[in-house]
């Protein structure tokens, strides 16, 4: 039987991608389990708008929902080439690319440069974790970080999943705790052939906290990578390696 691999991100998996699992053998399935909505910018951030230094996204969404008020004379540091990418879509580079996709590493490689107190705008999702803010501020420079969108789970997909929980051969994938967590609300029952993929370590943790198994985790977090791991376990194990 074919194995189904299950997206459960915002986003749609990159076409190149798509093809590379199918080529594999996998049939291909995008239930979106969240959703992100942007949100008005806050007074206070935008009077200070003309004044940063910098703007910081740790995730594509952050770069679409910020780009109406992304100026000319920012610079711009990015935990990632996926967020980077949705910069050149924009018709932006960035300053500063990390080369961890973990935030506290993604702000300590920044740290790393040494630079004189700068004023940085921090545009993030509603679930996103203040240490980063923080870990900025305890370095001496000026932080504004606001929720610049809200992430919600998305009923429409969870709606689609009890057709793919009476299956047989399927892969769930995963790229944050809030996907896990909408997926976990309708309190699935996971048959003995279903398996469970993570993106990094913040998801798996998500995972594990609640009881489940993960089986395909990629030592690099991306979506690319898990999709990478997915491919290489599954070649392995049927011995095509």
């Amino acid at each position: 039987m074919v194995k189904k691999i299950i997206f459960t991100r915002e986003q749609a998996p990159d076409s190149a991608w798509l093809e590379k699992i199918r080529q594999a053998g996998f049939e291909t399935h995008h239930v979106p389990l969240i959703r992100c909505q942007s949100l008005p910018l806050p007074e206070a951030v935008q009077a200070i708008l003309p004044e940063a230094d910098w703007v910081f996204f740790t995730s594509a969404v952050a770069v679409e929902a910020f780009s109406p008020y992304l100026k000319a004379d920012y610079q711009i540091a990015t935990i990632g080439p996926q967020t980077s990418q949705a910069l050149d879509k924009l018709g932006r580079a960035c300053d500063f690319q990390a080369s961890s996709h973990y935030g506290l590493d993604f702000i300590q490689e920044w740290l790393d440069l040494a630079l004189q107190t700068q004023k940085i705008l921090l545009p993030q999702s509603s679930l996103s974790n203040p240490s980063l803010a923080e870990k900025l501020k305890e370095a001496g420079h000026e932080v504004w970080a606001w929720p610049m969108y809200a992430t919600t789970s998305n009923p429409a997909g969870q709606d689609q999943l009890e057709t793919y929980l009476s299956q047989e051969d399927v892969i769930w994938t995963f790229a944050s705790p809030s996907a896990w967590q909408s997926f976990c609300a309708i309190k699935p029952h996971l048959a003995s052939s279903h398996q469970i993929a993570v993106i990094g370590q913040t998801t798996a943790q998500a995972v594990e906290e609640s009881g489940y198994r993960v089986d395909y985790q990629p030592q690099s977090p991306s979506v690319e990578e898990m999709v990478k791991e997915i491919i290489k376990k599954e070649e392995k194990k049927h011995g095509i390696l």
